[in-house]
């Protein structure tokens, strides 16, 4: 696999929700923390009740998503599996397996979490990220009711 530029990175970055709204100068930041892994077929990404401890944004590939051995989703370029352990730390509920050679930009929780402490204005952004994704799905699910 080539390796792929910083500014690519943030491109993949900017598209994950929870770090959508961020200035480029953040995510920028964010890039030079993340690596580039290629899980292979059947390789597992991701282990149910493992704690958790990185993200992986799919760039290429497809992995199917299973909770107690059952699939439940499948996901593929442009997805992300772990991104809200990052912030929590807890046991991941599903494990993920690719189903085929999957390219994926890594960003461990240690990382992640060293940034945040040294830059209140990147943590006060990501606070305002998850709030209004709160209040989008707060407002969805009382659209059905």
């Amino acid at each position: 696999m080539a390796r792929r530029p910083k500014s690519e990175i943030t491109e993949v970055l900017r598209g994950i929700p929870l770090f959508a709204h961020l200035p480029k100068t953040h995510l920028r930041e964010m890039a030079k923390l993340c690596f580039e892994q290629v899980y292979e077929a059947d390789q597992v990404i991701l282990k149910q009740l493992e704690e958790a401890q990185h993200m992986v944004a799919i760039v290429s590939g497809r992995a199917r998503i299973t909770r107690d051995g059952n699939a439940i989703a499948t996901v593929g370029a442009g997805d992300v599996v772990g991104e809200m352990s990052l912030i929590d730390g807890l046991r991941r509920s599903a494990a993920v397996v690719a189903e085929t050679s999957v390219e994926g930009i890594v960003l461990h929780r240690t990382a992640f979490l060293k940034l945040l402490d040294g830059n209140p204005a990147m943590a006060r952004s990501l606070l305002l990220a998850q709030t209004a994704r709160l209040r989008e799905a707060d407002r969805q699910l009382g659209a059905l009711g």
